[in-house]
């Protein structure tokens, strides 16, 4: 029988995605199979495994999939409702907040490399523009980093009271903040000048400095610090 029309219990027992997770551990599972039990079945005329390997070759990568909104990948991807695609959603944001905790917990922000390198992932692929404030001990160790906005201009919205907010809360020594340019072009606006100059003057008065504000673009970034512009 031709292995493409096999249903996942025409499958061996022992290859089928949960079977052998079980056998030999996570790590011997590709990303569609490991995919593929984070969706339970499969669709009329493909098994769950077959589902999961069409997915990924649409996407592309997992990056640019664990970018997709609900909508989009129930837009995009025949078999998948809403249903699933809040499973899948849930499941690669606890990978990243994993993979965020576990890095945190040695992340010493030297210079604006180490905190490019840091963010360079959650970026890659974000057709929305995102603003994230960290903040740091006075050893300039990560605390927390956390969102602030998304799909909007940043000057519209965020505002030197939501980034000191979140400073105070986790008793930050001083903050970073970031933005990206979905169009890869990481040189400052006139706005984003604007947006730095007032969170660093509200910095001076709070005893909370702003130490960088790094714009993020394809694989590059520009740094106000390092550009003498703070």
């Amino acid at each position: 029988m031709n292995p493409k029309k096999l249903t996942i219990r025409e499958i061996p027992k022992e290859e089928r995605p949960r079977e052998k997770l079980i056998r030999l551990g996570e790590h011997s599972l590709d990303d569609s199979e490991l995919l593929a039990i984070l969706l339970g079945s499969g669709t009329s005329g493909e098994n769950v495994v077959q589902l999961a390997q069409r997915i990924l070759s649409e996407a592309g990568d997992l990056t640019r999939l664990s970018s997709m909104s609900v909508r989009e990948l129930c837009t995009k991807f025949r078999g998948i409702g809403p249903a699933r695609a809040t499973q899948l959603k849930a499941a690669l944001e606890l990978a990243r907040r994993h993979v965020a905790q576990a890095s945190r917990k040695r992340t010493h922000f030297s210079n604006s490399q180490k905190v490019f390198e840091y963010f360079r992932e959650r970026f890659r692929g974000s057709q929305q523009e995102e603003f994230w404030t960290t903040s740091l001990d006075a050893k300039n160790k990560l605390l927390k980093e956390t969102q602030i906005t998304k799909g909007t201009l940043m000057g519209s919205l965020v505002h030197p009271r939501e980034v000191f907010h979140l400073a105070i809360r986790d008793s930050a020594a001083g903050i970073i903040i970031l933005h990206n340019h979905p169009s890869g072009d990481p040189q400052p606006s006139t706005e984003d000048r604007k947006v730095t100059s007032q969170i660093a003057e509200a910095g001076k008065v709070l005893g909370i400095p702003l130490l960088d504000h790094l714009i993020i673009g394809n694989d590059c970034y520009f740094s106000f610090k390092d550009s003498g512009l703070l």
